[in-house]
């Protein structure tokens, strides 16, 4: 008789009945490293006391090898039968446990992994000439922490999950985006915010470009902090509506010209050509020397408040300045032959690098957008991106799902097991003026468990903003004081433009 996978799994483990199997007894667990895709060995396992509103719960700490070290954590009573992975953000690195934090205190079973490698999340030296690192990055990782999740989990409580669920934002969308694309038997519903779609391409023709944009030929920067202030003001009188937010930049008819001397009321409303060509670079996005485009689109209007310190340094350089992170992209990253160590981001060519960038996006892609395998199995999809975004560009999602839209049927069809969020308002996964708390796992628990489709949803504008990494995360529902207003979101439509 043939085993499933879950059976095959327990087949394999300590012969411990498991009645037996407490947390302490899961370092007696035996066969994990026959795991099959996914060789297992756990580094510590322990019983964490009930605190805050955590429930006590056994975690689990241990690595697939060669590499990929997780932490699982599984509700010692009350379990709710169902598992979250969480995802990680920038490049990884390190395991995150507070981020997924909410979920288990709804007694979810939860994991997050690093993705193969230990190193601050906006270093990349870890990936120089070392293509396994890369290909776990890339999707190795995420795939056999949930396969070793899933088999603990079957140890622990004698019995598999009703329900695995992914969530994510920024890496952790690519993530969610690579598994419903590339694994897609691994989870049930995928929450994946702000993805990475093409790892090379937003690293060079976005990341590279922009940092590049603000800088003259005797490498100063041309707008300044005040002088983007001004154009944010700008945009915000012509866009944006009774709330302050622009719901659609993509009709704002604004440009950079509107900037311009002749056009200008006053002196300091005069803005020179050069801080004219800056701000259309930024706004138009990667170009190749005939004036090419390179990517769907560039910054979005009334993004402006977050080009600093991103692309426009306040007190020094800009965190994507030429010389910063992405210099480390450049040279670790990027290309099948990597660069190294003295090379400069300032080399990329627009004219002759971007092809180049297809073979190792070939590894990292998350651009596919034919999902009949994970729709078939009746997985769902929520995506969703800040249109304030200024780290991965909103055009690039709305590209995506639009071609997803046309692949998979049309839009009736596609929404029957994937839709897409454009948040007003909203930047980098969170953060801005604009509403970006929303309880996306309720949403997707009603869609995968209950057959009730987002068809809108509430985002809230939190008091107290949420950090760059998104801790701690709210706990929903929301108590009164914790925000101030709330807006109604509906599903993005290729038809809305």
């Amino acid at each position: 008789m043939r085993l499933g996978f879950i059976g095959l799994a327990l087949a394999l483990f300590s012969p411990l009945s498991l009645a037996q199997t407490t947390c302490e007894n899961m370092l007696r667990t035996v066969g994990l490293e026959q795991l099959p895709d996914a060789p297992t060995s756990l580094t510590a396992a322990e019983a964490i006391a009930a605190s805050d509103d955590l429930p006590a719960h056994c975690r689990i700490r241990g690595y697939v090898a060669p590499q990929v070290r997780f932490e699982l954590r599984l509700p010692i009573t009350d379990w709710n039968q169902k598992l979250l992975m969480q995802g990680c953000g920038g490049l990884c690195g390190d395991i995150r446990s507070a981020s997924c934090d909410d979920a288990l205190a709804r007694n979810y079973a939860v994991v997050t992994t690093d993705m193969g490698h230990q190193a601050p999340a906006y270093q990349s030296q870890w990936a120089l000439n070392n293509r396994p690192a890369e290909i776990d990055f890339a999707y190795r990782g995420t795939h056999v922490t949930a396969v070793a999740a899933k088999a603990l989990v079957a140890r622990y409580y004698g019995k598999e999950q009703t329900k695995a669920y992914f969530r994510g934002c920024s890496t952790g969308g690519r993530q969610g985006m690579v598994s419903a694309q590339r694994f897609p038997a691994d989870f049930d519903g995928i929450i994946a915010g702000a993805p990475v779609l093409d790892e090379t391409g937003t690293a060079a023709l976005h990341l590279i470009w922009s940092g590049l944009a603000n800088l003259n030929a005797q490498d100063q920067p041309v707008l300044s902090a005040d002088r983007v202030a001004q154009v944010h003001q700008r945009v915000l009188d012509s866009c944006a509506g009774t709330d302050g937010l622009i719901a659609d930049p993509r009709t704002c008819d604004w440009r950079a010209a509107l900037v311009a001397c002749q056009n200008a009321p006053t002196a300091r409303d005069c803005f020179s050509q050069a801080e004219l060509t800056t701000l259309e670079k930024l706004y138009n996005g990667a170009r190749d020397s005939s004036g090419r485009r390179l990517v769907p689109g560039g910054l979005m209007p009334g993004s402006e408040y977050e080009w600093v310190p991103n692309f426009v340094g306040r007190d020094g350089p800009a965190v994507f300045h030429p010389d910063g992170p992405i210099q480390q992209l450049y040279q670790s990253l990027l290309f099948f032959r990597d660069p190294g160590p003295g090379h400069s981001a300032r080399e990329f060519d627009f004219d002759r690098d971007p092809p180049r960038l297809a073979l190792m996006e070939v590894i990292y892609s998350a651009r596919n957008p034919d999902l009949r395998r994970f729709r078939d199995r009746g997985g769902k999809l929520i995506m969703y991106q800040g249109w304030d975004d200024v780290e991965v560009t909103p055009l690039n999602t709305v590209d995506y799902f639009q071609t997803l839209t046309a692949t998979m049927g049309g839009p009736d069809q596609t929404a029957t097991f994937a839709r897409l969020f454009m948040l007003p308002g909203m930047a980098h996964c969170r953060r801005g003026p604009g509403a970006d708390a929303v309880d996306w796992l309720s949403y997707l628990e009603a869609w995968v468990e209950t057959d009730r489709p987002p068809d809108e949803l509430i985002a809230h504008h939190l008091i107290k903003e949420q950090t760059y990494l998104g801790l701690p995360r709210p706990r929903f529902p929301l108590a009164p004081d914790e925000f101030d207003r709330r807006s109604t979101i509906r599903p993005y439509s290729s038809a809305s433009r």
